[in-house]
């Protein structure tokens, strides 16, 4: 590995990347995040011990604290839709993965976390820029990668329990062995909660439900069986299954209402040398995500009516790919591969059904090394039945400067398909109507970046610009491809420092985002931060000290964020045995995190938007055991 060095988390010190990610038997396309790494690309890795340290917090408060320039915020609390942003990007613009499978879901563009336990997480690898080339639609602003638990080892395993003032309750377990040639894991989770008041009370109708407080029930299971044979073959079958009842309130009329989803991934790949210099992964997935809407209302004069029934809304997402690795010198080596991908979707709430779309695509990678520096240089191709092809390119590179100072830089085009929505949705209430006829959204980036090391001290700050044309948008009331584009720049700096016992660290990001003449991008913050301090006073016991800021935005037209949230964090270690403590927004911030649009039907004096307030202090207590 060069001298590409990785903060990860804010949480320690700067640490090799091929230190921090220890997986034996790698894949090729386990191997890809590592290999952008090297190649010119940021990247951050949150691993499993860090993301135990947050007790009852969903992925968004994990990724919020531990990503320098992402923001990522839950709109009604824990488990729930949310805002996204990847160094000022819009939230489509994130390609979002599961063990190398896409999430984003197909219907509309956006990613939905609020059936998935942090519990069933290893570790989070987060690649910044354009990554288009190796990783396809939607990868425009950056990668962010969720890979589930992994083998502990022969007969090895834990479990862990926890719960808040909240009224929050989780259980999560996990065990790995082995038999024969095949190693294997099964990991589970648990976590329910009661939730907390959204909104103030003098914002609430009296026809909304008696309980205001927000609650979930969210389940995961999953398993790895993975087959070691002779000649470095492996085969490896991968089963997940996530489950969620997430409460859907409203600050009127509503007096019951719930998304019960469920989705299911399974992946099936194949891995062998085909002589000294080939090596070839065939992959095979399936994605099914299916969401049942249930809602029920209260109007003024006192009817009760079910407004939806387990509405359905879901898509499925499908394919194969196969990726070759070409090692035709010492110094230089290709990477070359080929993917088709089927996907379907319906939405009986909006009324629409999407046809069977089907993307094509090959690429490849060109990767020499000369002395301390090293290259890529990329080229894909995509065809999109009905929906035209694209072509996109990268060029990318590192160059250790000495031994101290190392500078990375990436540039780029990359590509956004239209969704589900877009193409085929049908009015509705005053809704839009989809055009088939659609062109995919095209993108420009670049990402120039320093890795600064003074002492005990790491530096890295990364200049980035991205320019997103042929926009998606509303032409009256229907999808069009506009003659607009949407520009980012900005600016990013992270620094962290490390003793022996002592441990600090932050970042601050500036975004500019906007269309041509207008303001920041709606759901975009322009600056945000994140401090960690962190104490091992002994062998056995740590404290530690996390800040997050996040600025201002807008959405429909209401401003919220410009709010620190504190938390404070502890935990003794015991032979087998682990008692963590976590207070949560220490200082009771009232912070306003999203925004709540009312719809037509709103009562008078409730049709305006307002602001939807995060979650209150709260104490977390959790116990791991492993064995």
């Amino acid at each position: 590995m060069s001298s590409m060095m990785l903060l990860a988390a804010l949480a320690a010190s700067a640490t090799p990347v091929d230190e921090v990610i220890q997986v034996n038997h790698r894949t090729l396309e386990q191997n890809l995040s590592l290999d952008q790494a090297d190649l010119g690309h940021s990247l951050v890795v949150i691993e499993r011990e860090q993301i135990a340290q947050f007790g009852q917090a969903d992925i968004n408060a994990i990724l919020a604290q531990m990503v320098p320039g992402l923001f990522a915020s839950g709109r009604n609390g824990r488990y729930d839709g949310s805002y996204y942003s990847l160094q000022g990007s819009r939230k489509q613009d994130i390609l979002w993965l599961l063990d190398g499978n896409r999430l984003n879901n197909r219907l509309y563009g956006g990613i939905y976390l609020d059936s998935l336990n942090p519990n069933i997480i290893e570790r989070i690898e987060v690649l910044k820029g354009s990554q288009g080339i190796v990783y396809g639609s939607s990868a425009i602003a950056g990668v962010i990668n969720i890979v589930t638990r992994e083998s502990m080892g022969e007969g090895q395993g834990e479990v862990g329990l926890g719960g808040d003032t909240l009224n929050s309750h989780s259980v999560d377990g996990v065990v790995s062995g082995s038999v024969g040639e095949v190693d294997w894991i099964l990991a589970g989770s648990y976590a329910d909660s009661d939730g907390y008041q959204l909104w103030k009370d003098e914002q609430i109708h009296w026809t909304a439900a008696d309980d205001v407080e927000r609650g979930y029930k969210v389940a995961n299971i999953g398993g790895k069986l993975r087959w070691l044979g002779s000649g470095d073959q492996q085969l490896t079958l991968l089963a997940q299954w996530n489950q969620g009842d997430l409460e859907r309130l409203r600050p009127y009329a509503t007096i019951d209402s719930n998304n019960d989803r469920e989705e299911q991934i399974y992946t099936l790949d194949y891995q062998r040398p085909l002589s000294d210099n080939w090596k070839l992964q065939l992959k095979g997935y399936y994605h099914g995500w299916d969401s049942y809407y249930s809602r029920t209302d209260q109007t003024e004069d006192g009817q009760i009516i079910v407004m939806d029934d387990d509405s359905y809304w879901g898509f499925e997402d499908y394919g194969v790919k196969a990726i070759a690795q070409y090692q035709s010198g010492p110094l230089q080596d290709w990477l070359i591969g080929a993917e088709l991908q089927r996907y379907s979707g319906e939405d009986e709430v909006m009324d629409f059904v999407s046809e069977t779309e089907s993307v094509q695509s090959l690429f490849a990678q060109y990767r020499p090394e000369f002395d301390d520096t090293q290259l890529a240089f990329g080229l894909r191709y995509s065809d999109v039945s009905d929906a035209g092809d694209s072509l996109n390119w990268s060029v990318s590179g590192q160059h250790q400067w000495v031994s101290q100072l190392s500078i990375n830089a990436s540039f780029g085009s990359g590509f956004r398909l239209p969704s589900a929505e877009e193409l085929y949705s049908v009015e509705r209430e005053g809704g839009l109507i989809g055009n088939p006829d659609l062109e995919p959204e095209q993108s420009l980036s670049a990402n120039l970046g320093l890795l600064w090391s003074v002492g005990d001290w790491q530096w890295e700050p990364q200049l980035f610009w991205r320019q997103v044309e042929d926009l998606i948008g509303i032409d009256g009331n229907r999808y069009v491809n506009l003659d607009k584009e949407v520009e980012t720049q900005g600016a990013e700096l992270i620094g962290s420092w490390q003793g022996e016992q002592w441990q600090v660290s932050g970042a601050v990001t500036y975004a500019d985002s906007r269309e041509k003449g207008q303001s920041q991008l709606a759901g975009v913050p322009q600056w945000l931060g994140q401090f960690d301090l962190d104490q091992q006073v002994t062998r056995h016991w740590r404290w530690g000290i996390q800040g997050q800021y996040t600025g201002k935005f807008t959405d429909k037209g209401v401003e919220v964020g410009d709010y620190w949230l504190w938390h404070l964090s502890t935990s003794y270690q015991w032979h087998q045995h682990k008692f963590s403590l976590r207070l949560e927004n220490a200082l009771d911030v009232d912070a306003k995190v999203s925004v709540f649009n009312p719809g037509s039907t709103a009562p008078e004096g409730h049709r305006q938007p307002i602001p939807t307030l995060g979650l209150p202090r709260n104490l977390q207590v959790s116990y791991r055991y492993q064995f």
